[in-house]
């Protein structure tokens, strides 16, 4: 959404309507309630006196979605142009998304997407005082952490931070960097986030490759009216361990954090910079961290209905590096050779996007964007080094000419650049083309179809240099492919606040240069390169219902089946020779994940609310009859039989209660994962360490004044737990953040 709505007191022309919005029970007006224009990119926010006028409509009839957290959310039919209407929300105690984009690529209710989709909204983000999106991200429903890498509903295990299977976006452009396909988490300007909305299952219809295993669309804010100065303070500290035989250090570990950020209106342009440093000790040896960045956006208005956007993001970071511990003993320090491990990293994101409503049913869109990922690791880290450069360009143009149908159509392209030492990635250059269409046909006011089908076509450049690394030699041959990626849709609303959905589609990835070429030894464990990997795919089916009861409880709950052809796993190499594990990344003949999902929202008496979800995943891999099984950890298994894929859990449950009292909120929040079934099977000890994840969490905050004072702490009991071999997961920590406005 693009248009600011200021007071609506003037005439109203024949191309502009204007919409109050109240309380429905005092009437009283309700500042930044949302106001969308669906099927167009055209929308905003009420005023203080709760207006929102929205200029240069082309003349015919809207369908408008009013929404505010707190208030149950209102679609309009057929409004005319031209008008002024008047609009009242009743109260919601319990908080549930009302609008989300990345489902369709446009506005839409959320009520009517054929497909799972969780929103973050930023006030909840800040909540957890952190300095990256993982932490509040692995608290939905359906999404855990494993290492540093997400995993939506058992999509993706570990893979050693190489190859990711959920396609990162910042406001629609593509984060996965050119070199390793992962998402560098100190990328996103996480101050700057407006919302995040997480697409539960294969979105490469819409997306293309890196959505095999759903999407996260990160929506930063627009640039506000009104001139404001916002800062934020964070600052916290780990406890030490309940082992002093752990301890690697006497002195304090801590993490500090500081962003500032300036928004204004210069004309029809609305700009927002901001600026930030952390700094962390960790709570493990070479966990220490320093981070900078810088960020800018602007927007500016050509016309009521024609914008265009722009945003800059740079991103540096130095840490230590940290793969396995020493021993069982001291697992919080690294081997003695690993002490001076060290890596430096830089980050720069440039996108830029116009957008224009020619008429009622016809608008489009033009973006580009460019992707760079830097990094350098010290001789102690194995002296690799990489620069990778992503650039994507697309065409999108939205149609509601056809009687009954929405369709989204484009074009899109992406070039990866990827220049490192010949002993690791080399030079290397990656092409990807793609067109794609989506409908949607509402078929009639409680049903709606979606169907959608894209083509991707990618070519990996061959080289004619032998390349020689510490896993000898190898050709790097080249390597085309071309992928077909149907959806199809459906959501039909029988009742009032109820939803059911369906949907089925495929998915693919093609692999990561890193995944491809990558050789490397580390810590004690090689990684050796693959130059016959191809593409994963998936077939994805999803049945769900939604479910409100009046103002106290809201439900969701869904059954999943994925269907994998080429999975690409970690593995180790029983054919390398040598003392030191050597492991390659390898198409697994078939794999399936089924399960089930379901959360439900409660608000109770006396402020009181809470939350509760459960996910159920039963993840396994088909072995050939001609399998190389790892050298640890197989005894129980069969060639020709079936074998759980390696790091997922079998049962997710989150849950938390809230209790909110004029300006005060306190909470406390439980998180628990079942030990997993099997890991990688490189190391001799295989699941020795691995148990049952049992976490809780407190926060207490208050609003004083322009002031948000926000405490928490994490673990509380000061639970010891490791998701990857030879590697303890974070201590309690206690945390204080502050948030003002100058």
């Amino acid at each position: 959404m693009s248009a600011f709505c200021p007071l609506s007191s003037l005439p109203i022309s024949a191309a502009e309507l204007a919409v109050q919005i109240h309380d429905a029970s005092d009437q009283a007006p309700l500042p930044g309630a949302t106001v969308a224009v669906l099927g167009t990119g055209l929308g905003g926010h009420a005023d203080e006196k709760g207006y929102c006028r929205i200029e240069g409509l082309p003349a015919g009839h809207y369908d408008l979605l009013c929404s505010h957290i707190g208030y149950q959310s209102q679609t309009l039919h057929a409004i005319p142009a031209g008008g002024q209407i008047s609009v009242a929300l009743a109260t919601n105690a319990v908080e549930v998304p009302e609008v989300v984009i990345s489902a369709v690529r446009r506005s839409q209710a959320y009520a009517t997407t054929p497909i799972s989709i969780a929103v973050a909204e930023a006030h909840r983000i800040a909540e957890y005082n952190t300095l990256s999106l993982v932490e509040p991200l692995r608290q939905v429903a359906g999404v855990s952490q494993v290492g540093g890498q997400l995993n939506i509903r058992g999509s993706s295990g570990f893979s050693r931070g190489t190859g990711s299977r959920i396609l990162m976006l910042v406001d629609g452009f593509p984060l996965l960097s050119a070199d390793l396909g992962d998402i560098k988490w100190d990328a996103i300007p996480l101050a700057q986030v407006e919302r995040v909305e997480v697409v539960k299952g294969a979105g490469s219809a819409l997306y293309g490759t890196g959505a095999l295993g759903g999407v996260i669309n990160v929506l930063t804010r627009d640039p506000g009216q009104d001139p404001s100065t916002r800062y934020r303070l964070l600052s916290g500290y780990y406890s030490q361990p309940a082992y002093r035989t752990w301890r690697w250090s006497d002195g304090p570990m801590y993490l500090n954090g500081f962003d500032l950020s300036h928004n204004r209106r210069i004309g029809e342009t609305g700009l927002v910079l901001s600026g930030g440093h952390n700094r962390s000790t960790g709570y493990h040896q070479n966990g220490d961290a320093r981070r900078y960045h810088l960020y800018a956006k602007a927007v500016h208005h050509f016309s009521p209905t024609s914008h265009w956007r722009t945003m800059a993001n740079w991103a540096f970071d130095e840490h230590g590096v940290f793969v396995q511990w020493r021993d069982r003993d001291t697992p919080l320090a690294v081997p003695v050779g690993d002490g001076p491990a060290n890596t430096a990293s830089w980050k720069l994101h440039l996108n830029s996007e116009y957008y224009r409503l020619l008429r009622r049913d016809l608008g489009y869109r033009l973006k580009v964007g460019y992707y760079r990922t830097g990094f350098e690791n010290n001789q102690a880290a194995g002296g690799l080094a990489s620069d990778g450069h992503k650039l994507s360009g697309e065409g999108q143009v939205d149609y509601a000419g056809l009687p009954g149908w929405i369709w989204t159509v484009g074009v899109n392209t992406t070039s990866d650049r990827v220049r490192s030492p010949g002993d690791f990635l080399g030079a290397r250059d990656v092409l990807s083309l793609a067109s794609y269409a989506q409908g949607v046909r509402e078929i009639n006011e409680v049903a709606e179809l979606t169907a959608g089908l894209r083509y991707d076509w990618n070519r990996r450049a061959a080289t004619d240099v032998l390349i020689r690394g510490v896993c000898g030699s190898f050709a790097a041959t080249g390597k085309r492919t071309g992928e077909f990626s149907p959806q199809v849709g459906f959501s039909y609303r029988p009742w009032s606040n109820s939803a059911i959905r369906a949907s089925l589609g495929r998915g693919f990835r093609a692999p990561a240069v890193s995944e491809v070429f990558a050789q490397a030894q580390v810590s004690g464990l090689k990684v050796c390169p693959n130059p016959d990997l191809g593409s994963e795919r998936v077939w994805s089916y999803e049945v769900g219902f939604r479910q409100a009861i009046d103002n106290w409880l809201a439900f969701d709950g869904a059954f999943f089946w994925n269907d994998y052809w080429g999975l690409i796993e970690g593995r180790p190499d029983l054919q390398a020779v040598g003392s030191v594990p050597v492991a390659r990344f390898q198409n697994l003949s078939r794999a399936r994940v089924r399960g089930v999902e379901g959360e439900v929202l409660f608000a109770l008496p006396y402020g009181l609310g809470a939350r509760g979800a459960y996910t159920f995943v039963d993840g396994v891999e088909y072995l050939a009859e001609n399998e190389v099984l790892p050298p640890h950890c197989h005894d129980d298994f069969e060639l020709g039989g079936k074998a759980p894929l390696p790091y997922r859990s079998r049962h997710a449950v989150n849950a938390g209660l809230k209790a909110k009292r004029g300006a005060s909120e306190a909470m406390l929040g439980f998180q628990y994962l079942s030990a997993f079934d099997r890991v990688s099977g490189l190391f001799p000890e295989c699941g020795r360490d691995q148990v049952p994840i049992v976490l809780a969490n407190a926060r207490l905050s208050r609003r004083l004044g322009s002031l948000h004072v926000n405490l928490r702490i994490d673990n509380i009991f000061q639970y010891h737990y490791a998701t990857i071999e030879r590697k303890i997961r974070p201590l309690r920590r206690f945390s204080l953040s502050i948030d003002g406005e100058l």
